[in-house]
């Protein structure tokens, strides 16, 4: 690969892309022909430099709804690139492996034996699929379950190799976080549409909406984004920058609490006492006891009022009892085969023959929660899967922060992923993106982050019995 070093080959390369895509764009070409190009274009731009292939899914991760596509195919851009780059990964890593420069090990994936048991279970369930639905169920099993473990888990972990090249992801994502916050108050000023209740919700661009139209979905790019921006205000020196990053982190809070979001207010309140349990822990219990009778006094009123009307607005009943119906059929479902499950991605199918759900709502939505969503599909074994994923992840963050919280420089880079790592969790337990890029892609940040602060992460510490 020594031509991929060569400033002519690239200069080379660059000219004829330019006049590919001027001839395809000017000709017959079809779209097919320069989507293939653009990405055998990317496949040469990530050999070279696969860190673009991380910027790039880091600042498109919430944009779902922002796809490519061509006939009946379609796809989100974060997905696509974070293909692209996963198969640039590997050809650059296996031949580094077979000019013994970087061998490839157990090491370069983290949680594998979770993630083996987790897809497992997946295969297991298998056997209650209808022939006429096993394909499709083999596939949910390639995409999305196996999917973000792969992309989003293993590859930021794999090419994020230094402080600086975290640090820079960190910081798209914050002006990410900082754009989508002012849209956020854009929208809570000037609401898009008539709404029962004014909230932050995501706008469209161009007649486009990108984020999706609900509020949740911005909601939970905050919960991930605001810890992030912590770790950057703690790490710099900059005063100008220091105040930057501070006030970014509280606009992404504010703009969170205006989205409404009963997940997005749960997952804030658990990050702060995180926070306060882990970097203020001797000092607590003076500030719980100091300022709580003032803040209760303060908040309690105009909370209680928000809270009632928040509850008795006819969206919020609608939708709270659409997720109680949706639980009703996730548990009806997990009745049915309680251990392994109905098969992986049959839930939308299943609710679609539940007939009295079909009468009152229309079109089924997806399972609310990842327990709603792992218990009818993959029953009892598989969701014990997941959730030893997500312990081990933790465990794995606590004992690494609990191991290097007297050197601050690291520590507060693990906390605030540990925070990120809490948020997006606690969202999932009533979201739906459980298998997405929202989820797991902070997931390997905080596992790339780890692996720095922590060397002792790699070498499987679950199963190391030996005194730290």
């Amino acid at each position: 690969m020594n031509f991929l070093k060569d400033k002519k080959f690239w200069l080379t390369l660059s000219l004829a892309g330019l006049l590919t895509v001027f001839f395809c764009l000017a000709s017959n070409f079809s779209s097919l022909t320069l989507l293939f190009f653009l990405i055998f274009l990317l496949v040469l731009l990530f050999l070279k430099y696969p860190i673009i292939g991380i910027y790039l899914m880091a600042f498109l991760y919430p944009f779902n709804y922002l796809e490519a596509s061509y006939d009946k195919f379609n796809v989100p851009l974060v997905d696509l690139i974070a293909l692209v780059l996963f198969i640039t990964w590997v050809i650059r890593s296996l031949y580094l492996h077979l000019e013994n420069k970087q061998k490839i090990s157990l090491k370069n994936f983290p949680a594998w034996i979770f993630m083996l048991f987790f897809i497992g279970a997946g295969a297991v369930s298998l056997l209650n699929v209808e022939s006429s639905a096993l394909m499709a169920s083999v596939k949910f099993i390639l995409r999305p379950m196996l999917f973000f473990y792969l992309m989003f888990v293993i590859l930021p972990f794999n090419i994020i190799d230094s402080f600086k090249k975290l640090y820079n992801t960190l910081n798209v994502m914050f002006v990410l976080g900082v754009g989508l916050a002012l849209m956020g108050i854009w929208s809570f000023i000037f609401p898009p549409y008539y709404v029962e209740l004014r909230r932050a919700v995501p706008l469209s661009v161009f007649g486009y909406y990108p984020l999706g139209t609900n509020h949740n979905l911005l909601a939970e790019v905050f919960v991930a984004l605001m810890p992030f921006a912590l770790i950057l205000f703690w790490r710099e020196k900059d005063v100008f920058l220091k105040n930057i990053y501070l006030l970014g982190a509280f606009l992404m809070g504010g703009v969170n609490l205006l989205t409404l979001s009963r997940a997005g207010w749960l997952a804030l309140i658990f990050q702060l006492l995180i926070l306060l349990a882990l970097k203020y822990k001797g000092q607590f219990k003076k500030i719980f006891s100091s300022f709580f009778s003032y803040l209760l006094l303060a908040l309690l009123i105009p909370l209680a009022y928000l809270v009632y009307q928040f509850a008795t607005t006819g969206v919020v009943i609608g939708a709270t009892l659409n997720r109680m119906q949706l639980i009703e059929g996730a548990l009806f479902l997990f009745r049915e085969h309680p251990f392994i499950g109905n098969g992986p991605g049959t839930f939308i199918s299943a609710l679609e023959g539940m007939r009295w759900y079909i009468i009152q709502y229309g079109e089924p939505l997806e399972a609310h929660g990842f327990i709603f969503k792992t218990l009818p599909e993959l029953g009892i074994l598989g969701t014990l899967a997941f959730l030893a994923l997500l312990v081990y992840i933790f465990y794995a963050l606590l004992k690494g922060y609990n191991n290097i919280k007297l050197k601050p420089q690291y520590a507060n880079l693990v906390l605030g992923m540990i925070l990120a790592v809490v948020g997006v969790v606690v969202f999932q337990v009533f979201g739906t993106g459980y298998y997405m890029a929202k989820l797991w892609l902070p997931i390997g940040l905080a596992l790339a982050s780890l692996k720095f602060c922590w060397p002792k992460f790699t070498e499987k510490i679950i199963y190391d019995k030996r005194k730290n």
